[in-house]
């Protein structure tokens, strides 16, 4: 993910936006890193006349789009599609190529649920919480079906995760509390933690603590984990903004708490419009 993008290829006047992340992308070499990293994230009815046209038109490239119709109409699954544009250029090797197919063909062997969590991560990853809640809400519906634990405790820690971005803190301290149940993750342990904080005062998180058997010296870690926190960076997820606000509010800096909620607050609205889209 840390790759260097140098664009050598023709720079789009107008971008081609996938609509589900709201990602732009202006050339061929952007185009190919976002197809390598969100494959999870991009269906066959994303690969349409409209993407195709992009690439004859803006990036001047008729030959791959006539290719990409012919195939669109032969094919059933959006990774062959993906492979043929990633192979139409030397943005990535063939063999970056081949190990990107390869990882495909183990991707579709994957149980649905599995398939299922790879898209709500990655939706997470892209702050579209709403549409991440919803498909992590369908795996737990089906939690009865699934064995490993562990696996099914991470769905509830990135629901917890989804839910606290969205300041449902009920649904979020709930979640936080099963992941901890079910995959032992001391992250979610402390999720649940920073979501009493939150909501509550700084004796009612002490005692939370002590209620769960833990030592003293267990709560003052929780203490410097948010005291250690307190830069504000705008492309923070909302629910780590959050922790930082919390430590003022529980030290009564009601100045900076006010300020960041109020960031908070801002963002929060403007990523609802977005996702309901």
């Amino acid at each position: 993910m840390g790759r260097v993008i140098i664009c050598s290829s023709k720079k789009a006047e107008t971008p081609f936006t996938f609509l589900n992340t709201k990602v732009e992308i202006f050339t061929y070499e952007e185009l190919c890193f976002y197809i390598y990293n969100n494959t999870v994230l991009i269906s066959k009815t994303a690969l349409s006349d409209k993407l195709f046209d992009w690439i004859r038109d803006e990036l001047d490239m008729p030959q791959l789009a006539e290719r990409l119709t012919g195939l669109s109409n032969k094919t059933s699954f959006a990774q062959d599609l993906l492979v043929e544009i990633l192979s139409a250029g030397d943005y990535y090797t063939p063999e970056e190529v081949k190990t990107y197919a390869t990882a495909w063909q183990k991707y579709r062997k994957l149980s649905a649920v599995q398939r299922e969590k790879l898209k709500a991560d990655g939706y997470l990853g892209y702050r579209r919480f709403i549409r991440a809640a919803i498909i992590y809400d369908g795996i737990i519906e089906q939690e009865d079906e699934i064995q490993d634990k562990v696996f099914l405790g991470n769905v509830y820690h990135n629901r917890a995760v989804a839910a606290a971005n969205n300041l449902d803190t009920e649904d979020a301290k709930m979640y936080f509390l099963k992941a901890f149940e079910l995959n032992g993750n001391e992250e979610s342990l402390k999720g649940y933690f920073f979501i009493i904080a939150a909501t509550e005062d700084i004796t009612t998180l002490r005692s939370e603590v002590h209620k769960m058997g833990l030592p003293e010296e267990y709560f003052e870690d929780i203490m410097m984990e948010m005291d250690d926190s307190r830069e504000d960076v705008r492309e923070m997820t909302i629910y780590t903004m959050l922790q930082r606000a919390i430590y003022n509010r529980l030290n009564k800096d009601m100045t900076d708490y006010n300020k960041r909620m109020d960031i908070i607050l801002a963002d929060l609205k403007d990523e609802f419009r977005d996702q309901i889209v």
